[in-house]
């Protein structure tokens, strides 16, 4: 009998297997690599990755297959592939040796990740290889998308073969084959004449014909697939034949396959079809036993023979399988309806009990209300842990198995909830029909709702939403609360928020989670309404110290760190953000925690942590395009703008101000206006442009006063400074009035000091000025203090100190290079350069205040120096960053070249004694 393991006769693809050795030698070298091998159905995807595959034997190889069939399933993809690199390897990541349905795509990519860090210490570099991808389930598309964007310095390559999909419904799949800039594209056609002759010279027994290669390109338009079922199909003497115009097969591929199940044996073809009917990799004995067979392994060999089975002996269980998609679909749709029915009622006996399910529903001639019962008690299961795609599979078969109206729509309607909890537009958008023909009720307005939401319909989901909130109950009440709350949220409507977040936790109908998050949105309206103190007062059920806050409790714990971001309490603010995402790279599944990356930027911004800041909004901005979460990509894009605009660059700042501005144009939510709108005064703010900081501020005022309450601080300051320089001084002075009784302490007291100070300055009182700013800048810094304000304070400060000569000059040089230094520690050009030449003015050297020579740090290298220089190990640091141990090793080597040290113990001292600067 012929083994499934022997390599069929593979041919051609000389040119495209070339361009994969190429990828593959890049990798070796120290490259990571994407090649994406796109082709129809048939054209010889598999074949070539299976003998490309066999040629990388230096690589460690993680292989998976996609199937149309668990599409439901997250992250099963991902499984496959992690199961190759064997149970040792796979101890120390127990989220991907079971990966929990609620976990982030970045949370198990960053897994992945280290996995992938872990396999490279042999000395071995990577392939990861995945055919059928356009079946994958879109988690696994999500978190292999943030795994290429994360390979930095690892000797990975990823092949991906796919059909083409133009305008593909689920995006996460066309965004993962974007996803890397070191891309190869290997697209398969048919095979040449030269090809297809030497198929047919290893497959026929004898003598070739002149010119029957040519016919057979012909006839086939070089389709592998094609090829091998005419030549497998039709006799030798035949194919020989010069005199018949055509082979007697008919040119339909499928209608080809059924010739050969029809010479055939009986049995052969009864494995065959009950493999078909399976329709995965399954042990010779269970399809034996489906089939009938006293002796499955005498079948198996004509099938074998035919080309249309393989068979894996060497496995425990001695599996086996169809060879391809569409020799599955011909023999399954060759089947007799009572004959499909009697294998799928088998089936259902032999298999898991999750894949039984679908087998007992096409075994189904007509409703059946136990069936239907069961189901939703299986897709009910499936929701209580979180498998939501999957439950809503099982509640669409039983409302489809459903003998009464009512308990078909009510299950449908519920199938149809548990899809839109996914966030997936594209899995239940086509059933609406189906949702409009239901009965009027709460469930149809709540489904109808959420679907116009996810479509953009914002007034018509609401009243939708509204109606099911108020004549619902139980789920339907929570689950339209929660969205509703959503939308208002999104349009900066606090107090209606509030009242919708309080509505929903009185029904009592939600699970821990659930409540947290609502509790979350209730504390956030309550900041849009009245401010982010009062919102605090939301949240007192939290445990002061945020390491002691349970998981369940990571959605309001995220909402305090925000509030005191707000604040300006900046170490609390630090540790609430930092708690959540550390749990959230954990699996704890908050639904807030990739939000905690961008706000942690701005955190790092404020504290002068300007690498950092820049490292955690390139963490979040990968962690938001890998869910498609734009809300949080505009906090990380404020971040970075903030860092490039204190640091004169302004070409990139440029950049990310149009983006923002897309961002808006798309949404136009309040948040992204705000967070637009401040990055562009904050812009203006370092080119010291005040007429046009205050035109950036324009769309966030009500005349002087704020529309939104976030970053209102920050706002109020901005503006005081703005209409203080343009001269409108009496405006600058009520604006400061109120930030002065509504400030919090921390950084923000430097703020209104110096703004107090050049008000003064500005109505010609210098002495007054001379008084408010040195009575703020001799208070002790503390942890509270963003040094770029204190810098900027102790500037204004030595330079009216020069200008009316109410100090000695050693003390305004004082202050003066003490801002200097604070500058070039940050590397703030601009705000260094205008105290540079008031210091150069006054006849003062800089000398002193320079640091040490800036060395030239990628920004990579900025982002792993930091991390390591706090405290990190190799792996907490790789863990942090979502990247390999490898690429933290690989970064840090050259950063001890650069710095000129050897250890981890200097790194710190040096990053201050040497400010890098990243290109």
């Amino acid at each position: 009998m012929t083994s499934g393991e022997a390599t069929p006769l593979f041919v051609g693809r000389s040119r495209e297997s070339e361009r994969l050795r190429a990828c593959a030698d890049e990798v070796r070298s120290g490259e990571s690599r994407l090649a994406v091998v796109e082709g129809e159905a048939g054209i010889g995807k598999s074949a070539l990755l299976s003998h490309f595959s066999g040629s990388i034997t230096d690589f460690t190889v993680l292989r998976a297959t996609a199937d149309n069939t668990e599409t439901d399933f997250p992250y099963g993809v991902i499984g496959q592939l992690t199961r190759h690199a064997g149970r040792t390897a796979l101890d120390a990541f127990p989220l991907l040796a079971d990966p929990a349905a609620g976990s982030g795509p970045h949370v198990i990519g960053g897994q992945l990740l280290l996995l992938l860090g872990e396999l490279q210490e042999a000395g071995r570099p990577v392939a990861v290889l995945v055919d059928d991808l356009q079946w994958a389930d879109r988690s696994s598309t999500q978190a292999l998308g943030f795994v290429l964007r994360r390979l930095w310095s690892d000797r990975v390559l990823t092949v991906l073969a796919t059909r083409p999909s133009p305008g593909s419904a689920d995006e996460s799949l066309d965004k993962l084959l974007r996803s890397s800039e070191r891309t190869t594209r290997v697209e398969l056609t048919g095979l040449g004449t030269g090809d297809v002759t030497r198929l047919a010279r290893g497959t026929i027994d004898g003598p070739m014909t002149p010119g029957l290669g040519e016919r057979l390109h012909d006839y086939t338009g070089g389709h592998p697939l094609h090829v091998r079922t005419v030549l497998a199909e039709v006799p030798a003497d035949v194919l020989r034949d010069d005199a018949l115009d055509r082979w007697p097969v008919p040119r339909s591929l499928l209608a080809t396959i059924t010739g050969q199940l029809d010479r055939l044996p009986g049995d052969s073809r009864a494995l065959l079809e009950a493999m078909a009917v399976l329709d995965a990799r399954t042990p010779l004995s269970v399809a034996g036993r489906l089939a009938g067979l006293d002796d499955p392994a005498q079948a198996l060999g004509p099938a074998l023979t035919a080309g249309l089975a393989r068979w894996w002996p060497n496995e425990p269980e001695s599996p086996v399988g169809l060879v391809h998609a569409l020799h599955r679909d011909a023999i399954y749709d060759a089947l007799g309806p009572e004959r499909r029915r009697n294998l799928h009622a088998g089936a259902a006996g032999l298999v898991s009990t999750a894949a039984s399910w679908g087998h007992r529903v096409a075994a189904a001639t007509t409703t059946d209300e136990d069936l239907a019962t069961g189901l939703e008690q299986a897709g009910l299961l499936e929701a209580a842990a979180g498998r939501n795609a999957v439950a809503a599979t099982r509640l669409r078969w039983a409302s489809a198995l459903s003998a009464g109206r009512d308990d078909r729509e009510r299950r449908l309607l519920t199938a149809c909830a548990q899809s839109l909890l996914t966030l997936r537009a594209d899995s239940v958008l086509p059933l609406r029909p189906q949702v409009e023909e239901c009965a009027p009720g709460p469930e149809r307005s709540c489904i109808l709702g959420i679907m116009d939401m996810m479509a953009g319909r914002i007034p018509t989901a609401e009243a939708h939403l509204n109606q099911a909130a108020e004549d619902g109950t139980g789920w339907v009440t929570a689950l339209a609360g929660l969205f509703l709350a959503q939308i208002t949220i999104a349009s900066g409507r606090g107090a209606e928020t509030v009242e919708i977040a309080r509505r929903t936790l009185a029904t009592g109908d939600l699970d821990p989670a659930t409540t947290d998050l609502t509790r979350a949105l209730l504390a956030t309206g309550r900041m849009w309404d009245r401010g982010p103190r009062a919102a605090l007062a939301e949240l007192t059920h939290l445990p002061a110290a945020s390491t002691e806050v349970r998981d369940d409790n990571l959605d309001t714990l995220a909402t305090r760190g925000v509030m005191r971001l707000f604040l300006g309490r900046l170490p609390a603010a630090r540790d609430d953000l930092r708690t959540v995402a550390l749990r959230d790279q954990q699996g704890a599944s908050s639904r807030l925690g990739p939000a905690t990356l961008a706000l942690q930027s701005v955190v790092h911004y404020l504290a002068g942590e300007w690498d950092e800041s820049e490292s955690a909004a390139d963490r979040a901005r990968a962690v938001a395009a890998s869910q498609d979460q734009l809300a949080f990509d505009a906090a990380g894009r404020f971040a970075a703008v903030c860092v490039d605009a204190g640091r004169g660059r302004w070409d990139r700042a440029g950049r990310r101000l149009d983006e923002l501005s897309h961002i808006v144009q798309s949404f136009g939510s309040p948040p992204d206006i705000v967070y637009s709108s401040l990055a562009a005064a904050t812009v203006a703010q370092a080119r010291a442009d005040f007429p046009g900081q205050h035109r950036a501020l324009l769309p966030l005022l009500d005349g002087l006063r704020p529309r939104y309450q976030p970053f209102r601080q920050w706002q109020q300051s901005l503006l005081v400074e703005a209409l203080t320089g343009v001269g409108e001084l009496d405006a600058a002075e009520a604006v400061l009035h109120e930030l002065r009784d509504e400030h919090d302490g921390g950084y923000v007291r430097d703020v209104v000091a110096r703004l107090a100070g050049q008000l003064a300055e500005a109505r010609g009182r210098p002495r007054d000025a001379v008084e408010i700013y040195g009575r703020a800048a001799t208070t002790e810094v503390d942890a509270d203090v963003a040094p770029l304000y204190r810098a900027m304070l102790e500037h204004a400060y030595g330079r009216l100190l020069l200008a009316t000569g109410s100090a000695s000059r050693r003390d305004a040089s004082t202050w003066l290079t003490r801002a200097h230094g604070r500058f070039g520690t940050l590397r703030a050009a601009p705000f260094q350069q205008r105290c540079r030449l008031d210091l150069t003015a006054a006849g003062l050297s800089t000398a002193e205040s320079d640091p040490g020579a800036p060395l030239t740090l990628t920004e990579r290298e900025l982002s792993v120096a930091h991390v390591i220089a706090n405290g990190r190990t190799n792996s907490e640091a790789a863990a942090e960053l979502y990247v390999s141990q490898k690429t933290v090793e690989y970064h840090l080597s050259r950063i001890y070249a650069k710095l000129g040290i050897s250890s981890r113990r200097r790194l710190a001292d040096a990053l201050r004694s040497h400010p890098g600067s990243a290109v």
